[in-house]
């Protein structure tokens, strides 16, 4: 790494990229320093530890995936922007982050301030969604609980193996329509 191009973005996204090819438990400091071309100790100045580290790439994993929602959202609303967001949704933890090590990391730095700004964006933009298509407007937390479960659970079947991930992908899109008709 060029002296003086290194910062805590750019070790965390170099994180972010380790722990997406190996997963949560394979990103080590001195791996990462590695992979800057540093020494380890020179991490210490943009991150306290691992710990660090690893909250940095769960709250940087889900800035992402929120911007990522929110940009390819943008031509859809009502239904089909709910729709949209649990396909785009299972789509991007597809590509990134193992679903497992997303869950763990969410378990284990739930209490970071980072991760906790992150999630709050998250679950703003599905709140948004969710108000703009309940009828009965006492419903709203039930029905967020209902459809982030809903995608949550699905996430966790297909992380188990489910098989025949086309056809299941074509109930998964049903089922989303069905879940939403209760809305």
């Amino acid at each position: 790494m060029k002296k003086g191009s290194l910062n805590r973005q750019v070790v965390l996204e170099q994180a972010l990229l380790r722990a997406s090819e190996g997963g949560f438990s394979k990103l080590t400091y001195n791996g990462l320093a590695r992979s800057l071309n540093v020494q380890p100790q020179s991490l210490y100045r943009y991150v306290d530890n691992i710990a660090d580290v690893k909250g940095g790439v769960v709250a940087l994993y889900i800035k992402k995936l929120t911007e990522s929602l929110y940009h390819d959202l943008l031509p859809y609303s009502g239904k089909e922007a709910l729709h949209q967001l649990a396909v785009l949704f299972v789509s991007y933890t597809a590509v990134g982050l193992p679903f497992t090590d997303m869950v763990g990391g969410l378990t284990a730095y739930a209490n970071d301030q980072h991760v906790k700004q992150e999630m709050d964006q998250l679950r703003d933009l599905s709140t948004k969604l969710v108000a703009a298509v309940t009828n009965d407007k006492e419903n709203i937390d039930k029905n967020e609980q209902l459809f982030l479960n809903f995608i949550v659970g699905n996430l966790a079947l297909v992380t188990a193996g489910a098989p025949d991930k086309i056809e299941n992908h074509k109930i998964f899109e049903e089922n989303i329509d069905r879940l939403l008709s209760l809305f």
